[in-house]
């Protein structure tokens, strides 16, 4: 495991890390990998050949982002100083963790030496559904237990911040070990596509 403590996320030199690489942001599509029929499914199949375009161009393609994801850029640095107020906690950040040359993964804050933190900034609505019903969305879930294998932490609390609300919400989730391995043998099947599409690609 390398950490690169000194990239800014979103910089050219974060993307450049990241180019190739199965990261945490897709660990929906990697931890459900295998089909049903035991081949590899297809947004597995899908991440690996964008992975491969990713290495032979060296550039990526321009993602997409919606009001939500503007605000979280925004506003993330205010969310984590907000947590760690609220919880009397020390947030590390860090650019990028590597777990091999393919795999990685860009937690929001390490805290302490068993968490992470994960902050979404989330709009009126949905801040209110989450303060509702208390359920973080399944790819993100995904994306804390890929994060936590990596990182190699026991817990990662999700955070929702919105300014226009008096309080954090902070959930915390635990490390699960069948969740994991699913992910890992969704990273050693991608590993090995991506592998058979360059070798395919010469």
């Amino acid at each position: 495991m390398k950490i690169y403590n000194d990239l800014v996320q979103g910089s050219d030199e974060w993307f450049a890390v990241r180019l190739g690489k199965l990261t945490a942001s897709k660990a929906q599509q990697i931890g459900n990998g295998l089909s049903k029929t035991g081949k590899i499914g297809a947004g597995l199949e899908t991440l690996c050949f964008e992975k491969v375009a990713e290495i032979l161009s060296g550039t990526r393609e321009e993602g997409y982002k919606n009001p939500d994801m503007e605000r979280g850029n925004e506003q993330e640095t205010l969310a984590r100083s907000a947590y760690e107020l609220e919880n009397n906690a020390d947030v590390k950040t860090v650019g990028f963790i590597e777990l091999d040359e393919r795999v990685g993964c860009s937690p929001d804050g390490l805290v302490g030496d068993d968490g992470l933190v994960e902050i979404k900034c989330h709009n009126n609505l949905n801040f209110t559904k989450l303060l509702f019903s208390k359920k973080i969305e399944t790819k993100y879930i995904w994306q804390m237990q890929m994060q936590m294998y990596i990182a190699e932490r026991k817990w990662c609390d999700y955070v929702a911040f919105n300014e226009n609300f008096e309080n954090l919400i902070t959930i915390r989730v635990e490390r699960d070990e069948e969740a994991i391995s699913k992910i890992v043998e969704g990273i050693e099947l991608g590993k090995t596509r991506i592998t058979e599409i360059l070798e395919g690609c010469k």
